[in-house]
């Protein structure tokens, strides 16, 4: 399941990324979220432009 939420193709890659210490697992699982929730952002208009005389 992880490789899959990773996009990863092969388990051997996922194996990589994953470590027997918690505190490492829970920041690579708060950067993921936090990439996926940029990507989900809706993007920020510029500002208008003023026109002054």
């Amino acid at each position: 399941m992880l490789r899959r939420i990773a996009g990863h193709g092969s388990p051997t890659t996922t194996q990589r990324y994953l470590h027997p210490d918690v505190r490492k697992i829970t920041a690579a699982g708060a950067a993921l979220s936090a990439h996926f929730s940029a990507l989900r952002a809706p993007r920020s208009l510029p500002s208008p432009i003023v026109m002054t005389r």
